[in-house]
């Protein structure tokens, strides 16, 4: 049922931490890719790697325009851990492997965050950048096949 006077948020600040953490993640992810990237046997597996690379720029760009309007500052990510880049796997094949698993941890991360607000726009936000990242693990998992 809707109501008029629901909140925005189930929790405003779980999500204003959820929407930073996303930011890092995204910046993590492509640093990661950029890493696999030169590792990338073809143009196939290139023109892939770039597309992520691509993508997780976007929706950083996008998270942060978020972040930003929610708050009324811009997001503190200076500094941030660098968790999945600190050291990449020696071999290609893992990589993938990781990218795979890592884009749909992301995918779900993303949808619980779409359910934990009602505001259209954000969950049109929200949609968008879930849906990159199941397209991402789609191709992670074809690139990982084509090299088995």
């Amino acid at each position: 049922m809707f109501y008029l006077n629901q909140p925005m948020f189930t929790n405003y600040y779980e999500f204003i931490n959820n929407v930073q953490r996303a930011i890092v993640d995204e910046i993590e992810a492509a640093k990661f890719y950029r890493e696999l990237k030169k590792m990338a046997p073809s143009e196939l597996h290139t023109e892939n790697i770039q597309h992520a690379i691509d993508d997780e720029v976007k929706h950083r760009n996008m998270l942060t325009q978020l972040y930003m309007a929610l708050t009324g500052r811009p997001p503190m990510v200076m500094g941030a851990p660098s968790s999945s880049c600190n050291i990449i796997s020696e071999e290609y094949r893992e990589g993938l492997l990781k990218a795979f698993h890592d884009e749909l941890e992301a995918a779900e991360f993303y949808r619980s965050m779409l359910f934990s607000t009602t505001s259209t726009p954000i969950r049109d936000i929200l949609f968008e950048i879930m849906t990159d990242e199941m397209e991402h693990a789609d191709r992670f998992e074809l690139l990982y096949a084509d090299i088995s």
